[in-house]
């Protein structure tokens, strides 16, 4: 067993983040394959971990959620824990701050 064995690496962290981050907003694929400039097919790929992220892609995914890229690397627990998560989307597709 490593020592690296059961930690995430950053491009899983990365994954699960922006993942997290679309769910709690109400984001689509779409809308975030949109700001990078990208297919839904292709976003789909680098969120299921079968493509890498371009480091290019991650300063408008950081800011079309409001946070850093530091924030996005860092991961959603840390998001939240530094009180920086965006606003939460409600059932009734209003957003709840």
């Amino acid at each position: 067993m490593t020592e690296h064995e059961g930690e995430m690496t950053l491009e899983a962290t990365l994954n699960e983040t922006i993942k997290l981050l679309m769910t709690r907003t109400g984001r689509r694929q779409v809308d975030v394959a949109e700001v990078v400039g990208i297919t839904r097919g292709s976003l789909s790929q680098r969120l299921l971990g079968n493509s890498n992220w371009k480091l290019n892609d991650l300063p408008p995914v950081a800011e079309y959620f409001g946070v850093t890229v530091a924030e996005l690397l860092s991961g959603y627990a840390a998001i939240a824990q530094a009180k920086r998560l965006p606003p939460a989307k409600g059932s009734d597709g209003q957003t709840k701050l």
